[in-house]
């Protein structure tokens, strides 16, 4: 009987450690800079790519302004991401190109039990 009386207590306190937690998916627009040709450009873009792919959890927070207190600690992973480059002109006769990031990604967080 005490052993089940222990099996269940652990049950419920290990269970309990294991609730409240949700997978929040979400995705962020980066910039990377602007070129004077479109290869510059990507290579630009897939160095930033790399970069946060190479982050620790922490400061890919930062990194992609995530700012939830309830995240949980080195669950933050990148999920997928790609890399865009942009044309543009402020002026006529002139063309640049911007180095898009976009990043799908997740983590767990608390849920907040307030009510």
């Amino acid at each position: 009987m005490k052993k089940i009386i222990l099996g269940l207590t652990t049950l419920v306190v290990s269970a309990g450690a294991f609730a409240g937690l949700e997978t929040n998916h979400n995705e962020r627009t980066l910039y990377a800079g602007v070129y004077s040709s479109q290869e510059q450009a990507y290579v630009a873009g897939f160095q930033k790519l790399d970069q946060l792919k190479a982050l620790p959890s922490q400061k890919l927070a930062n990194e992609l302004l995530l700012q939830d207190a309830a995240l949980q600690p080195k669950t933050l992973k990148i999920d997928s991401s790609e890399v865009q480059v942009q044309a543009f002109s402020q002026q006529r006769g002139t063309v640049q190109y911007r180095a898009i990031v976009k990043v799908d990604y997740q983590y767990q967080s608390r849920e907040n039990r307030r009510g």
